[in-house]
């Protein structure tokens, strides 16, 4: 739960009174402290101070240290923060897991019944919904807090197979970011818990049966290291859900829908071969600072990695942070402060980027992330998926538009959940992906064979409808049911119409490649002419379609038509572009201006002159 964004909002000291209320409250849900071990943890002279999150949830924290406790639904159920851990471990009853599972569970996934390791007398009673700790045998430290999924019997009966163990809080997420971040002892890294009694492996199937050994499994024979061969084997196939309720477990057989939250270990090294993972990291830095609107600032540093980073990966290539030098963003991004690219600010105890220095030489050099296709006037897309033009059409590239514009456009499509399974373990894996129409077309007769589903000739000869396709196509009002068989071309063509439309365009410009991947069509510049109050007024509005920022625009335009302009958001509670407003009458001027000058065709400029 404290994996996505979250904000403070409101801090208050508490009153004695409230204070003593809270030790009560703390003595009654860990009947296994003493006074004297409370005190230790939060002694009585000190003040006590309360923090409401955006995500409803309540911390509890000494005035100026580290959050020690957390409501996670402001209901009254307290539980330990790590730090309340480090000092005091036996506050809740622990689970012990491979140290090789800690990193997903750092990653924010659940844990599976097959990743707990049961000590040698058996699990002991459990219910569903009581909260447990989670450590790694050989460190005393737990790392993480969260409340069983399933209750003791039940997770007997299902023969010790589904989720066990559902995520709270844990080292190195936000609740803990809000502390000194501190770690609780040398075991503790951004990736990986390690016991402290060995040294850390250099790979996850090194020290297998160590970890076995440690949780009591013998640490002698051939079927101990056989068991901790197939469990690290297990690891490697285990994935994280993209809403904060991942699972580590095997992804085998689609149950609980994985998204990729966080990267497979190994899986960015395969697949950015053609560059470094810290070249990659760096240069997604610049490219999301390109289209990184001065007007989004100040942005929190979470936000700039989700919404411009990201966004720059070339196809193929998955970001993992730990396999970087840097291991967190903080550090990335400090690199660049340092540098005196950007400007960083801690604003209501988060980290956010104030100001771009986008005069640094650095960032009018970028040219374009490594290993990303060129783009120019092919139509080919930079990243993201392969340029093709899709089903949709394109507009303003190969020729499109008056001379051959410079502009690239290309429609591409985002999957919902309800249809990731149709694009197979990639699909499931990446839920940014973008695919364009033969992608599309490729992976529903890819899930059709797969399924069983294709006719006597193949997928060409007709498709049986299986309930998720009969579910998320077809409405329950239509002849088609579960077992029709549809012509493969409806079908697509049905899908196409479920699936989320984007554009990808992609601008040349004296820095490198400017691209921008947004929802729908593209949305034309539109240049106005009216008259106002006895003067000629011109507006523009929708640069920002072609990856242009509207206050810099509004400085271009006011130095090469010396007259004054304004800039203002357009109404409308889903509207994000601006329009540029300028004295004059300056309609033809604009239009062939942005034509020669960053290569808009005319198609997709609108030019309306009012009042006439």
């Amino acid at each position: 739960m404290f994996k996505k964004n979250i904000s403070v909002s409101s801090t208050h000291q508490l009153s004695g009174k409230d204070g003593k209320e809270l030790r009560r409250s703390v003595l009654k849900a860990f009947p296994s402290v003493s006074d004297e071990e409370l005190s230790s943890l939060l002694p009585g002279k000190q003040g006590l101070v309360q923090t409401k999150l955006s995500n409803r949830c309540v911390v509890y924290s000494l005035d100026g240290g580290n959050p020690l406790f957390f409501d996670p639904d402001g209901r009254g159920g307290l539980l330990p923060t790590v730090y309340a851990l480090a000092v005091l471990p036996q506050l809740l009853p622990t689970l012990h897991t491979w140290s090789e599972v800690s990193g997903k569970v750092l990653g924010g996934a659940d844990l599976f019944l097959q990743g707990v390791l049961a000590p040698p007398g058996g699990l002991p009673d459990f219910l569903a919904g009581s909260p447990r700790t989670l450590s790694v045998p050989g460190n005393p430290i737990p790392f993480a807090v969260g409340r069983m999924a399933v209750s003791r019997t039940e997770a007997v009966r299902e023969g010790m197979k589904g989720r066990g163990w559902t995520l709270l809080h844990s080292y190195g997420d936000l609740l803990w970011a809000l502390g000194d971040k501190s770690a609780p002892n040398e075991g503790f890294t951004p990736s990986r818990i390690f016991p402290l009694a060995a040294p850390e492996p250099e790979g996850p199937a090194s020290d297998a049966g160590a970890a076995v050994a440690a949780a009591g499994a013998p640490a002698e024979g051939s079927a101990a290291a056989a068991a901790a061969a197939a469990a690290v084997e297990q690891l490697g196939s285990m994935q994280l859900g993209g809403e904060g309720g991942g699972e580590v477990g095997p992804s085998a057989g689609g149950e609980g829908g994985v998204d990729a939250a966080a990267a497979e270990p190994g899986g960015s090294a395969a697949s950015g071969a053609s560059a470094s993972m810290d070249e990659l990291l760096e240069a997604a830095v610049l490219a999301g600072l390109q289209t990184l609107k001065n007007a989004d600032l100040p942005i929190q540093c979470g936000d700039f990695y989700t919404k411009h980073m990201l966004p720059a990966r070339p196809e193929g290539v998955t970001f993992d942070m730990k396999q970087s030098k840097y291991k967190k963003l903080s550090k990335l991004l400090d690199k660049f402060e340092k540098d005196k690219v950007i400007t960083q600010k801690v604003v209501r105890k988060q980290d956010c980027i104030t100001a771009v220095n986008r005069s640094h030489p650095a960032y009018t050099g970028f040219s374009g992330m490594p290993g990303a296709g060129a783009s120019g006037g092919d139509g080919a897309a930079a990243a993201g998926g392969p340029g093709g033009g899709g089903g949709k059409g394109t507009s303003g590239g190969r020729g499109g538009g008056a001379g051959g514009s410079k502009v690239s456009i290309t429609y591409c499509f985002r999957a919902p959940s309800s249809l990731r399974p149709v694009f197979g373990e990639a699909g499931l894996r990446d839920k940014e992906r973008l695919y364009d129409e033969p992608e599309v077309e490729a992976a529903l007769a890819a899930y059709a064979a797969a399924q069983g589903l294709a006719g006597p000739g193949g997928p060409a000869g007709g498709i049986k409808l299986d309930r998720l396709l009969h579910g998320s196509l077809y409405n329950k009002k239509e002849p088609e049911g579960e077992g029709s068989v549809v012509p493969q071309a409806e079908l697509l063509k049905r899908l196409l119409s479920k699936l989320q439309l984007h554009h990808r365009l992609v601008r040349p410009s004296d820095q490198g490649p400017v691209e921008v991947v947004r929802k729908g069509q593209v949305k034309p510049v539109i240049i106005s002419q009216e008259r106002r109050y006895g003067r000629n007024i011109t507006a523009v509005s929708h640069v920002e379609s072609f990856a242009l920022e509207a206050g810099e625009m509004a400085g271009v335009l006011q130095r090469k038509f010396q007259t004054s302009c304004s800039v203002s958001k357009l109404p409308g509670k889903e509207e994000k572009d601006h329009e540029i407003m300028m004295q004059g009458d300056l309609l033809k001027q604009v239009s062939a201006f942005l034509t020669e000058q960053y290569g808009i065709p005319p198609a997709l400029m609108e030019l309306k002159q009012k009042g006439k």
